[in-house]
């Protein structure tokens, strides 16, 4: 059975659904692995590689059909649900990547953990079964907006995903045009990390969540970072600060580790917290994160970073399928002027770059606060870089949007990467 590191799903929901899947299939060729339909909602999940989305689309928000189902939320807006009328019986108005669910190995440690945090559950522990097995279940609201993490603990299931999921045989790509079916693309390969838009001064109290409810470890994201003042990034009037948390001892926190799953998936994953800072007085610019949280409806998932093994080969498929991507860099950045040298040096090609509006960046690795494998060692000798590229939002009423990166030796965030993002985010912002 394949393997998924960690990182069980990733949860959208959508109001939308057959159109979203229809995005994933035709545009991303994902494959519908597993349906879900009941009356309260329809499922389906997409499946490349080590990659999964869960795609949900509820029909009803009846508050108590919903808490019995062993698997749905409700990702309406709090202010939302407060308004109702019903008394939180209202269905979203809104898409969004509301889920990350992660697989442990013991469900009981975590939630002894949890619950000494005193962690609001969104769904209690559950045991579901089917004739692979059963799998226990427990959900817990995040301190982020509209976020939810569901634990899976699945040492006794031997079914693909989950019992209630009806899997489907490996045929639906058969459904593809000819043309998108002679672009599926194996080089996406799985989740790489994880973006959180937060409010201005509040990325620290989320940090602090996450370790004291994951034991997750903060890691400064190159040199120049401050300890307490984070990564600092600015446009002429607008700023941005990143910092970053990651599993790294995942053993000691009950994350399912590489080494555990036996199956080549990588469990590694990082979380950047990304919040604005207050403009410049007199600046009229919009900040990106404040303008994205806006459009959200408060802190949430901004993007998604999926790796890939060979960009050049992905972007070049998914220009074909329809994909549309941010906008480029200027032309210069390919130049002399630009990052030229850095392209030279990674033995990659300018001109083959610029096709494709690909950045590059060259390692500067993030400090972590913890040790290394010998393999990541090894690669931290040798000229390191990474090449990405970020898509337009690709959800119906949300600005969530994927990037894909490859890694070339490069285990962390460099400024020049992290700059990369917020100029182009920020490019886009300005334009729209």
């Amino acid at each position: 059975m394949t393997g998924f590191g960690c990182v069980h799903h990733i949860e959208i929901g959508v109001q939308d659904g057959p159109r979203i899947v229809d995005i994933f299939k035709n545009r991303f060729t994902f494959s519908v692995r597993a349906t879900r339909f009941t009356p309260l909602a329809d499922q389906w999940l997409l499946v490349k590689n080590n990659t999964r989305f869960l795609i949900t689309s509820l029909k009803s928000a009846d508050k108590e059909k919903l808490h019995s189902d062993p698997y749905l939320i409700n990702w309406a807006s709090r202010i939302d649900l407060n308004q109702s009328a019903e008394g939180g019986q209202v269905l979203p108005v809104k898409d969004s990547v509301f889920n990350i669910a992660f697989e442990v190995k013991d469900l009981d440690t975590s939630l002894r953990r949890i619950n000494n945090q005193g962690v609001v559950l969104s769904k209690p522990v559950r045991t579901e079964r089917d004739v692979n097995g059963y799998v226990r279940t427990v959900t817990i609201k995040s301190c982020v907006g509209d976020i939810h993490h569901t634990l899976v603990y699945k040492g006794e299931y031997g079914g693909y995903f989950l019992p209630g999921f009806t899997v489907l045989e490996e045929e639906d790509a058969r459904t593809l045009s000819k043309q998108n079916y002679s672009l599926l693309d194996s080089s996406m390969e799985y989740f790489d990390h994880v973006t959180l838009a937060v409010g201005m001064n509040t990325s620290m109290e989320v940090i602090g969540w996450y370790e004291r409810c994951f034991g997750m470890k903060r890691f400064l994201i190159n040199g120049d970072e401050d300890d307490d003042q984070g990564l600092v990034l600015s446009t002429n009037d607008v700023g941005l600060r990143l910092r970053a948390m990651e599993y790294w001892k995942c053993a000691e926190v009950g994350l399912v580790t590489e080494e555990q799953t036996g199956s080549g998936a990588v469990s590694r994953l990082s979380l950047v917290i990304a919040e604005g800072l207050p403009p410049i007085q007199g600046s009229t610019e919009e900040n990106q994160v404040e303008a994205w949280i806006q459009q959200h409806g408060g802190p949430g998932v901004q993007h998604i970073g999926i790796s890939t093994t060979d960009i050049k080969r992905t972007v070049c498929n998914l220009n074909q399928t329809g994909v549309e991507f941010a906008r480029p860099p200027p032309s210069a950045y390919y130049t002399k002027v630009g990052r030229l040298n850095d392209i030279i040096r990674a033995g990659e090609d300018a001109e083959h770059l610029q096709r494709y509006g690909i950045l590059i960046d060259t390692e500067a690795d993030g400090i972590h606060s913890v040790s290394h494998s010998p393999k990541i060692e090894k690669c931290r000798r040798k000229e390191s870089y990474l090449l990405q590229i970020f898509t337009k939002p690709m959800l119906s009423s949300d600005p969530f949007f994927l990037e894909f990166i490859q890694r070339e030796g490069a285990s962390g965030f460099g400024s020049g990467n992290v700059t990369a993002l917020y100029r182009s985010v920020q490019a886009y912002i300005v334009s729209n």
